[in-house]
């Protein structure tokens, strides 16, 4: 572990380095996780060995057999509930989205916690099932190595294309004052900011980011997936922008919120998300940006990573049906 550790030090350091430099991308050849600003900690302090003493003999133990928790049902697949009819008041467009029920939604009457993954600039709503998303959720909640979730897939229409923001009609106000009220009214989830995350692709990314960090009472976990975040204050006001709200918003400062980044080497957007992870460390938000290898800005990327993306977003929830709250109660705080 310590030679892997050694190993790794001199990629984390490049890329500290290079992020001083928004203008410098220099993609290492292995994946790099970034979680917080590098600590010099003192070296240990060295201890006589001790002379070694005879001790008795330990006696064997058999470890208690580990009983796994059963399925809570015989549904081995999760549904899809498709909207195609949601006009909003708010764009003046019908806004499409989809909703993934995990298995067992029905008959084990639980809250769940909600992910709201946007789609990426030029595609729709079903991109993400087209990536294995959908595929990736059933097969990992059933074999229990995955917390059971509920996920809404919006389409971004018109006005997620825009970069329009409140008080003006902007697909935040969509988002949160139509969208997840909707979503909350009519499913069972746990409406909590610890249970509740936002991620996208590209510019849905953006938007998760920028929605995500001006709202930590709601999102405790934000992703973007190739995002893109464009440095420019004219056309995003740095109230709205990630860039800007990652260096000067005391809210992100003190919010404690689960962010997640990754690109492939090739990636268009891996400059942006550079510059974004180098003004997390600078003000000492902890946080993980990976960049992998290989990879491109396409669906082909996307896909390979799936299934890190939904290990991140359910990382600290819980995996065991029984121990969801209740759906007949109101949801704890």
């Amino acid at each position: 572990m310590k030679k892997i550790l050694f190993a790794l030090l001199p990629i984390v350091l490049l890329m500290l380095l290079t992020a001083c430099d928004p203008l410098a991308y220099n993609p290492s050849p292995v994946a790099v996780v970034i979680t917080s600003p590098a600590t010099n900690t003192p070296p240990p302090t060295a201890t006589a060995t001790p002379t070694p003493s005879r001790t008795p003999t330990p006696t064997a133990t058999i470890p208690p057999s580990i009983t796994p928790t059963p399925f809570p049902c015989d549904e081995t697949e999760g549904q899809i509930i498709d909207f195609n009819q949601n006009p909003s008041d708010i764009a003046g467009e019908n806004l499409r989205y989809r909703v993934y029920l995990p298995p067992c939604y029905f008959s084990t009457q639980r809250r769940f916690p909600l992910v709201i993954l946007l789609h990426g600039l030029s595609y729709r709503e079903q991109q993400w099932q087209e990536l294995g998303l959908i595929d990736a959720l059933n097969d990992n909640i059933r074999a229990g190595s995955l917390a059971p979730m509920l996920v809404v897939m919006p389409y971004l229409g018109t006005i997620g294309q825009l970069d329009q923001f409140p008080p003006d009609p902007s697909y935040e106000r969509v988002i949160l004052e139509e969208l997840l009220p909707t979503i909350e009214r009519d499913f069972c989830v746990w409406q909590s900011a610890p249970y509740r995350a936002i991620g996208g692709i590209s510019k849905g990314g953006f938007w998760a980011y920028s929605i995500g960090l001006r709202h930590p009472q709601l999102f405790g976990s934000i992703g973007g997936h190739s995002a893109y975040f464009p440095n420019d204050t004219q056309a995003i006001p740095p109230p709205y922008n990630p860039l800007e709200l990652a260096l000067n918003s005391a809210a992100v400062l003190e919010a404690g919120q689960r962010l997640y980044m990754d690109n492939g080497a090739s990636d268009s957007s891996g400059p942006s998300q550079q510059l974004m992870s180098s003004r997390l460390t600078q003000r000492g938000i902890k946080h993980s940006y990976v960049v992998h290898p290989t990879g491109e800005h396409d669906n082909s990327y996307w896909a390979a990573h799936v299934g890190e993306y939904l290990e991140f977003y359910g990382k600290e929830w819980e995996t065991i049906y029984n121990n969801l709250p209740s759906c007949a109660e109101p949801s704890p705080a």
